[in-house]
């Protein structure tokens, strides 16, 4: 199992959010690659980066793991699309993890551009 730490210290854009899903962090390879700066991001819903398509189920499958505690999406790679601040979309390779931090959770992912 791959932990927040292991995605943070890898040379891809990353990013985290908390138990509420609203994005604590991203670093500079993020900010380089996507566009988007924390100032821009930070307290806002991961869903911003997503395509408007996408928003929803990205909310429905996020509640669904806050009720249930298990997801199809955690630990492996997804080709998601990710939106930038100048509203283009690449295709990304997203690698999300979950870890239990005392009572909350907190994700991370990293996103490998793939165009």
């Amino acid at each position: 199992m791959v932990t927040i730490e292991e995605l943070r210290r890898q040379s891809l854009p990353f990013v985290a959010a908390d138990q509420e899903g609203l994005i604590v962090e991203i670093n500079d390879l993020f900010e380089a690659t996507y566009g988007w700066t924390l100032d821009d991001l930070k307290g806002h819903s991961l869903s911003m980066i997503l395509p408007a398509a996408y928003q929803d189920a990205h909310h429905l499958g996020f509640s669904r793991f806050q009720i249930v505690g298990e997801s199809q999406i955690l630990n492996h790679p997804l080709q998601l699309m990710t939106i930038c601040k100048d509203n283009q979309a690449i295709n990304s390779e997203h690698f999300i993890v979950a870890e239990r931090r005392g009572d909350s959770l907190v994700f991370a992912a990293t996103l490998r551009p793939l165009t």
